[in-house]
């Protein structure tokens, strides 16, 4: 089933109004996330990917299936894995409250195809929205994350 980001984020700020982060940087965590995320994924490291996400994050594909559950989380990470490397870099951040934080990341693929006759490389880019919520141990989590673009996965 397909859910439409705009009404994941809505049910998300709907929970309370938008407020500053108090003495923090929206952008900073944002970057902090996701180079835990670009960390894990380069070192193959499946569980350390998992350890970001909140216990109840639900993950939409880039094909519209949503994924609830760790094993569904894990079978997704662990294929991503195998088909080669991404890299994500932060576009947008902002508060949607104290707890909260909407990240909007550009993810990136680059891969070189090479034949006896050429080399040919090519770049996908797609988007990845993460909505990240602080965990009671003050530490930032995935709690809805929305894959786009037109990468076949």
């Amino acid at each position: 089933m397909k859910r439409s980001l705009g009404l994941i984020i809505a049910l998300v700020a709907a929970m309370g109004a938008g407020t500053s982060q108090a003495g923090e940087n929206v952008r900073q965590i944002a970057e902090s996330s996701i180079a835990k995320w670009n960390a894990a994924f380069a070192k193959g490291k499946v569980e350390e990917i998992l350890s970001l996400y909140a216990d109840n994050a639900m993950l939409v594909q880039p094909n519209g299936a949503v994924s609830k559950s760790t094993g569904e989380i894990r079978a997704f990470w662990q294929m991503l894995i195998q088909k080669g490397v991404y890299a994500m870099d932060v576009v947008d951040a902002r508060s949607e409250k104290d707890d909260t934080i909407v990240a909007t990341t550009k993810l990136s693929d680059v891969k070189t195809l090479q034949g006896p006759l050429q080399v040919m490389k090519y770049r996908y880019d797609g988007v990845l929205y993460s909505v990240l919520k602080r965990q009671a141990d003050g530490s930032w989590k995935a709690q809805v994350q929305q894959w786009s673009g037109n990468h076949k996965i």
